[in-house]
């Protein structure tokens, strides 16, 4: 091999080992993010809380610091070391899911969680920086539908890891420390899926900055705001149905992450480390093949000549995962429920992918980055921050018992599906139009 050969042979294999570093840190920091789920039950007796103020850990307390924080943490990526944001970003998250399993009371957690999506902000906007100076065109499609997996991975390997971990705390003797007294099961788990951060902070240390590259167009002034706007203004119907609509959707996706442990807990009186570890696999394989689906169905639909069809994916899949999330809350069965859950994990996954490359395609180059930070803020203020908390404001307010949880979950469905499907419709033609310019 001449040197020419074995310099590329190597950088290729750092390339890809880089890819598997940060999908590695992207899947542990879901684990962190959603490993709440599974401990709803144990936390909610312990701290004798409701399902709302449940509710506000999984999704509005998280979700407030990560939008607010991801603007300013983009501009700093922009500006500062990349590799240190990550760094400063995984030690926060990390030690806020250790500080989160040490919290005596719901003030405590709840502070935890906020430095938990804080923390989480700094990694996706750093990654994404570095992306277009590692790879090469050819291979950034690629590497990043595997980055994206990652959440889906995280969700699955939380509930997993999180039963065992619960299991082994169950068996054996009670963990007192100084200070904070005899920790719970619950409050172990948290602790252990906070630590590995650590080791991932240390090993982002030995990584040098990838050297940024610049683009043709960087010296040219970035398109003004008013500008970008009137654009939107002019397309607004076909941005509504993607920023305003799709969000209705992802609802249903950050519900069913939420609250389907709780309810083969509850409802099913299924065991906590087998609904996390059964519910967990389902979770992973689902969601996982859901994303990896998005390219074979557009090209499908693609060949059929379907016009529209990133809309068309989104309503298919929206009136979908609406449909078989109602049937799963009317199952008496648990293994009846949890195939039906499996069928909304999947079809949930399928357009997210397409999603994001339309709404690229559509807009103009220098206002890529606008578009990408609201449909951030609009699908995870309303995703995560609203979807869990509508199911438990159902569940206590409207039926007013704990046992409802997936008639509660159905009934979310069934409100949001028909509003997002008003939506996609309404800017149905003029997606159609906008296309036909672009071919």
């Amino acid at each position: 091999m001449s040197y020419e050969a074995e310099n590329q042979s190597s950088n290729r294999f750092y390339t890809w080992s880089l890819l598997a570093l940060f999908t590695l840190t992207y899947t542990f920091s879901f684990v962190d993010r959603q490993v709440i789920n599974l401990l709803v039950e144990p936390i909610k007796n312990d701290m004798d809380l409701s399902d709302v103020q449940i509710s506000y850990l999984q999704g509005l307390i998280f979700v407030i610091p990560y939008v607010l924080l991801s603007i300013p943490i983009g501009r700093l990526v922009d500006v500062f070391s990349r590799i240190y944001v990550i760094i400063g970003g995984i030690l926060v998250w990390s030690f806020a899911t250790i500080a989160a399993g040490l919290s005596g009371n719901y003030t405590q957690l709840a502070l935890a969680r906020g430095f938990v999506g804080a923390g989480e902000a700094a990694l996706t906007p750093a990654v994404w920086s570095m992306f277009p100076d590692i790879f090469n065109k050819n291979q950034l499609a690629l590497a990043m539908s595997i980055f994206s997996m990652a959440p889906y991975l995280g969700a699955g390997i939380a509930l997993i890891a999180g039963a065992q971990v619960i299991e082994i705390s169950q068996s054996s003797p009670p963990l007192e420390i100084p200070v904070f007294g005899i920790l719970q099961p619950w409050q172990v788990t948290l602790i252990i899926c906070g630590a590995p951060g650590i080791i991932f902070a240390l090993i982002y240390a030995c990584i040098k900055e990838p050297k940024r590259t610049a683009s043709a167009t960087e010296t040219d002034d970035a398109m003004p705001l008013s500008e970008a706007l009137s654009f939107m203004k002019k397309n607004w119907k076909v941005y509504l149905a993607f920023l305003g609509g799709s969000p209705f959707m992802i609802i249903l996706l950050y519900s069913i992450q939420a609250w389907s442990p709780t309810l083969l807990i509850r409802i099913h009186e299924w065991d906590i480390s087998d609904a996390g570890r059964i519910y967990g696999l389902v979770a992973l394989v689902t969601g996982s093949l859901g994303v990896l689906s998005s390219p074979l169905v557009a090209r499908i639909m693609k060949h059929f000549n379907l016009k529209g069809y990133p809309l068309l994916m989104l309503m298919m899949s929206t009136t979908l995962t609406a449909m078989f999330l109602f049937i799963a809350g009317q199952q008496s069965d648990g293994m009846n429920c949890l195939i039906f859950l499996a069928l909304a994990s999947f079809f949930v996954t399928i357009p997210l992918p397409q999603l994001a490359v339309t709404l690229q395609t559509i807009s103009p180059n220098k206002m890529r980055g606008m578009v990408a930070g609201i449909f951030v803020v609009t699908g995870n203020v309303m995703g995560m921050g609203l979807g869990p908390t509508f199911v438990a404001f159902f569940t206590e307010n409207i039926f007013q018992d704990p046992m409802s949880v997936g008639l509660s979950m159905g009934l979310l469905g069934l409100f949001s599906a028909p509003i997002a499907l008003i939506i996609y419709i309404n800017g149905y033609k003029d997606l159609i139009a906008i296309t036909a310019k672009e071919s």
